[in-house]
């Protein structure tokens, strides 16, 4: 009798904390704060260059190159930092710099520390390496689960004072290099900064870091003291085979031949703190976007609130959406928001793309005119609106708008064009694919359950 009565305690404890769990994870997120407009002042230093990174494999290459050139330090800010074959190349490379002498500082979202790295003895290793710091963002703390929900989604890569990579891609293989076939579609951009100074975009992205660096939330990760010496000394051969394999990834860049000058580069960011935030960045975005004429928006995904389709409204016909199709997309959440919310969002007047494509998009750009490209971290979503850290670059470069403009009408001939009143037309090289019984499953129970939790997503 003693054991069952036991063991029926332990039930109702068990139940009790998986309701406070969810109640803890659903109900603080429901109150969305707004932002007061702000005006935005962009930059006019003209001294900074630009280089966009559309490939993958392109994208891991310029890691190595650029951890490479470092002198005096390498920041390193991602959302997901995977124990897999891309994350190990970032690591050996971050370990080789800091035994040269290098100061290599690590932060990394408390997601992706509690998934990934608890039990990666390379990311151990390297941690343990002196001249390394590493913090973890909001450490996952069952013991408060209202804390889960506020993340940090910044990826970018600060070399010294000359250079930075910041954009869509996370550190792994589905972002970066070539290692498996099932990989996102994104987008980095890389900023060499000539002249260093308090006014460049360089400048701001790393004043962002020391503040996010320093916060309460912040930190140190810390491992129990065990030999890592045979997991550092693979990372130390991994280094030297990559070298061997692709010198040309450590070559110092010819920075003026692939860099293009900018008119002016500025940092947009959402609160740090891991709570409630203001929709500062959505507010910027939609202040940059109103006295546009031309407004295209590339995101994963669209997942808005009352207050954000007004504002979408407000845009009209002035504004071209792509996102994932249902066809291919490859987040179900996303998605089955998406074909949920379907006529609310043709309602805003606004065209939208359902880009359909052998590989899923995690883009996060919008172009404005011929002149602005805004690219980055963040999705035109509650989370990112609401909930994340996030960080977006103002770009003042009529030649990268260029550039993009020519991507964008590639994805478009890759897409189903809708516009307001529900009319369908399929791109020139659009090829609807055909959704499978089990997509089709998945996509119907989501309907159903999804709502009541889309202030999450």
């Amino acid at each position: 009798m003693k054991f069952k009565r036991m063991k029926k305690t332990l039930r109702n404890i068990v139940v009790l904390y998986l309701i406070f769990l969810a109640g803890s994870c659903i109900i603080p997120p429901l109150t969305h704060l707004q932002a007061a407009p702000e005006e935005i002042i962009l930059s006019q230093n003209t001294s900074e260059r630009v280089l966009c990174i559309n490939q993958n494999n392109d994208a891991l290459s310029w890691r190595l190159r650029l951890i490479e050139q470092a002198q005096e330090e390498v920041i390193l800010s991602t959302y997901a930092f995977n124990d897999d074959e891309s994350g190990r190349d970032v690591m050996a490379a971050l370990q080789h710099a800091a035994e040269r002498g290098v100061t290599v500082r690590i932060l990394v979202d408390g997601t992706s520390a509690f998934t990934q790295l608890q039990s990666s003895k390379y990311f151990e290793a390297l941690a343990a390496t002196p001249k390394v710091q590493a913090r973890i963002y909001n450490p996952v703390n069952l013991l408060t689960p209202w804390t889960l929900n506020y993340r940090m989604h910044d990826k970018y890569l600060i070399v010294d004072n000359t250079a930075y990579l910041l954009g869509g891609r996370n550190t792994k293989n589905l972002s970066l290099g070539n290692y498996q076939q099932k990989q996102d579609i994104d987008r980095d951009i890389l900023v060499y900064s000539p002249q260093p100074g308090a006014e460049t975009s360089l400048a701001q992205v790393r004043n962002y870091f020391e503040q996010v660096w320093s916060l309460p939330c912040s930190k140190p990760l810390t491992y129990k003291a065990r030999d890592n010496e045979e997991a550092a000394q693979r990372l130390r051969r991994r280094y030297e085979q990559l070298q061997a394999l692709t010198p040309e990834t450590f070559t110092t860049p010819d920075w003026e031949n692939l860099t293009i000058p900018a008119n002016g580069i500025t940092l947009l960011s959402n609160p740090i703190a891991p709570e409630n935030k203001e929709p500062t960045l959505w507010t910027a975005l939609m202040s940059l976007m109103r006295t546009a004429d031309k407004i295209t928006v590339q995101t994963p995904y669209l997942i808005a609130d009352q207050q954000m389709y007004d504002d979408l409204a407000q845009l009209g016909n002035h504004l071209e959406l792509i996102l994932n199709s249902p066809d291919s997309g490859a987040n179900p959440w996303g998605c089955t928001d998406y074909m949920n919310q379907k006529q609310q969002i043709l309602s805003t007047g606004i065209t939208v793309y359902e880009y359909v494509g052998l590989r899923s998009t995690h883009t996060k750009t919008v172009l404005i005119d011929n002149n602005l490209s805004i690219i980055g971290s963040f999705n035109f979503d509650m989370r990112s609106a609401y909930l994340d850290t996030e960080t977006m670059l103002v770009i003042d470069c009529p030649a990268l708008n260029t550039q993009l403009r020519q991507i964008v009408e590639s994805n478009i001939d890759h897409s189903r064009k809708i516009l307001p009143d529900g009319t369908e037309t399929l791109g020139a090289d659009c090829e609807p694919q055909k959704i499978g019984v089990f997509k089709k499953l998945v996509y119907s129970i989501l309907r159903v359950i999804l709502p009541p939790f889309r202030h999450l997503l």
